[in-house]
């Protein structure tokens, strides 16, 4: 090992420093054309470190292009910073350390056992890492984390090809935590989980923020976006509607001109939940 240990030896050190920074992460302006089109319209927010932000609004409203644009997936035009640095001046090394980013879905055109996919999430920390090299002690403690954290832990010796929707879902998010970044951005996280795994999952997500991670998530569920956010922004055809505390943000003025609902609100154990009921 000499030369290749300590060099891996040394990568582990950074990922297990990496595990321990809160960032937060700033957008300045940032506007998004598609096709010609504008998606997204001069949107200025700040995700605070150790938060959890919900992003929320209609289909089409520009929610995951945000995200894209944040993981640098789409071109867009502004400023984002992550904690004081701005995240296109950062190495692609460094980013893929502090940002984790979990998509709908993932195009998988191969076999591929779950433990190999959440293995996936360790590559940012091991330079020249060929398919098939051993893991390191602290790879394989920060993956068997992650799939215990998301009840994938069995699943471990499966085929993907195997996998319901849900399961692959949690398997997806395992890989993502795998990276222990700093930051994680999800894209509906929750869509096609039962409903214990979506409370599992979203008391897993606030969690992370509770141990000081960054956490941004798209959601459609209005009552777990109220229960488990510490705010949410709203959007509508990519411009920026409100920005809060989901008090603010989820009132029955926002929800009949954003959504055209008339919901039912009302708290269980001091928490708040909404139900669409009817259009508006």
């Amino acid at each position: 090992m000499d030369q290749d240990g300590s060099a891996l030896r040394q990568n582990n050190g950074r990922a297990d420093r990496q595990a321990s920074l809160s960032l937060s992460l700033r957008l300045e302006g940032v506007e998004v054309q598609l096709g010609g089109r504008v998606v997204i319209h001069a949107l200025s927010c700040t995700l605070e470190a150790g938060e959890c932000l919900g992003i929320i609004g209609p289909n089409g409203a520009g929610k995951s292009t945000l995200l894209k644009a944040i993981v640098q997936l789409v071109r867009y035009r502004g400023r984002i910073w992550l904690g004081d640095e701005p995240l296109e001046r950062l190495g692609q090394d460094r980013r893929a350390r502090w940002l984790a980013y979990l998509s709908q879905a993932d195009r998988l055109s191969w076999p591929l056992a779950v433990y190999d996919l959440v293995a996936l999430g360790r590559q940012p920390y091991r330079r020249g890492w060929r398919w098939g090299e051993d893991l390191s002690e602290t790879d394989r403690r920060a993956i068997e984390e992650a799939m215990r954290a998301t009840d994938c832990w069995s699943l471990r010796a499966r085929s993907l090809e195997t996998l319901s929707g849900g399961e692959r879902a949690r398997v997806r998010l395992a890989r993502a935590l795998a990276v222990e970044a700093p930051v994680l951005l999800a894209d509906e996280p929750i869509a096609a989980l039962d409903p214990r795994h979506q409370l599992e999952v979203m008391t897993l997500l606030r969690a992370q923020t509770q141990a000081g991670k960054t956490v941004g998530l798209i959601l459609h569920d209005l009552t777990l976006a109220s229960r488990f956010c510490n705010r949410l922004l709203l959007l509508q055809q990519g411009r920026l509607i409100a920005l809060g505390s989901p008090a603010q943000v989820l009132s029955p003025e926002h929800l009949r001109a954003v959504y055209g609902i008339e919901a039912l609100m009302g708290s269980v154990q001091g928490e708040t939940y909404i139900l669409p009921w009817s259009l508006f």
